[in-house]
């Protein structure tokens, strides 16, 4: 049986004259009512049924189901995807804040360590260190080893280079330099080709 024009009519304001799937109006382009659960599926001509949809679009949805024009896929299982996606980004963002937090406490121990090899013995001068030094401290941890960075401290301090860690930030940068080097130079070694 046809969707009579007064149905049809009826639709249509129903849904703004606007098409349910890409979001198209009236008069750009033209307007037919979908079955939301096609007829070949068993669905009715019922108003409950029916959508407003654009030409490109109805044609494009054929005959299948809605679920399956929109997301090729159950949505249970979407929904179940969503859910993990959700838990690993959870799990992940623990990581990365326990990871940041040890960064810290190790970088407030090289802080404390670094002060009292300079001699200072009160709490509040053993945690004292410019703005400047912590943001070089907390973001070299990343890639250079605690160990690394304290003998660098050991060395400044030899050397008379400890009014801040410029020092100790070259000998840690060259560090790195060096290590990136012996990467290389073993990768590229002809003699340890098969």
């Amino acid at each position: 049986m046809a969707i009579t024009v007064r149905v049809r009519f009826e639709v249509f304001k129903r849904d703004e004259f606007t098409c349910g799937y890409c979001g198209r109006k009236s008069p750009h382009v033209v307007l037919e009512v979908d079955h939301i659960v096609p007829i070949a599926a068993g669905g009715t001509d019922d108003p409950i049924n029916l959508k407003t949809s654009c030409w490109d679009c109805n044609r494009g949805k054929s005959d299948k189901p809605l679920s399956t024009f929109l997301t090729g896929e159950d949505p249970h299982d979407r929904a179940i995807a969503l859910l993990e996606q959700e838990r690993q980004l959870l799990e992940y963002n623990e990581v990365v804040a326990l990871e940041r937090a040890r960064r810290e406490n190790t970088a407030w121990d090289l802080v404390r360590y670094w002060n009292a090899e300079l001699g200072f013995e009160d709490e509040k001068d053993l945690n004292r260190i410019r703005n400047s030094d912590w943001r070089w401290l907390f973001n070299a941890l990343k890639w250079c080893p605690a160990e690394v960075v304290k003998n660098m401290m050991d060395a400044a301090i030899a050397r008379g280079m400890d009014r801040n860690f410029k020092y100790v930030a070259g000998c840690c940068r060259n560090w790195r330099y060096e290590r990136a080097a012996d990467r290389d130079a073993r990768r590229f070694d002809p003699d340890d080709s098969p």
